[in-house]
This record gives C-alpha cells, structure tokens and sequence, in this order.
C-alpha cells in the first residue's frame, strides 16, 4: 500500500506562545490522534521536529549556508501514513491537531510516481 508524509509547518514560532497548560493539552490530542492512526494500521512513523536547523543553498554556483532568520515557516514534524490513495491520506491528515492551531498540513506522496 502507498505510503504519505504529513509535513506540520508553523509560522512566527506560535506554539511557544502557548502557555504550557495550552501545550499539554495540545499534546493530548495529538497522543489521540496517533492512537487513531495505530488502531487503524495507518501509521508508519513520525517525528516531531526541534531546533532551528539549518538551510542549505546554491545561489550563483556558491553554496549558501543559513539559517536564514527571516523565514518565519517552520516545518515542526511529520508523519508517515500508510493508505490506498492522496485522498485518503488527506482523509486522516484532516484530523492532524496542527490544523487546530494555525499549522499547515501537507500531505505528499513518498516515492516516485
């Protein structure tokens, strides 16, 4: 069966804004949201994201090292699904708990078509 990267983007570093109280409970439902996935034997992986890390470029032949602090998108996390289809796969990203707090969810399919 195919298998789909969910990609978590954030914008202006919103979840550290969030009172830890917030953050628990933000947590909670993910912790669901991935026990959903296991019952279902949707998920194959998945990683939160930390640091800033770093961004690697050529621009005019020259290899540019960042990071570059006016990007203000963050990719936090990801999730590795397994499903018949993108739309399925788009079916079970929809309950990602990102999108309840202003994250952008992706869904890719892994591998060439």
């Amino acid at each position: 069966m195919p298998q789909f990267i969910v990609l978590m983007t954030e914008n202006d570093n919103a979840w550290s804004k969030f009172p830890p109280a917030e953050q628990e409970r933000l947590l909670k439902k993910y912790f669901a949201w991935v026990d959903e996935l296991k019952k279902a034997d949707r998920l194959r992986g998945g990683e939160p994201l930390g640091g800033p890390g770093r961004v690697l470029r050529m621009v005019g032949g020259k290899l540019v090292d960042g990071p570059f602090t006016e990007t203000k998108e963050v990719l936090t996390g990801f999730f590795i699904l397994e499903a018949k289809d993108l739309d399925q796969a788009t079916e079970l990203a929809k309950g990602c708990p990102a999108l309840g707090h202003g994250e952008t969810v992706t869904v890719r399919p892994i591998g060439h078509l």
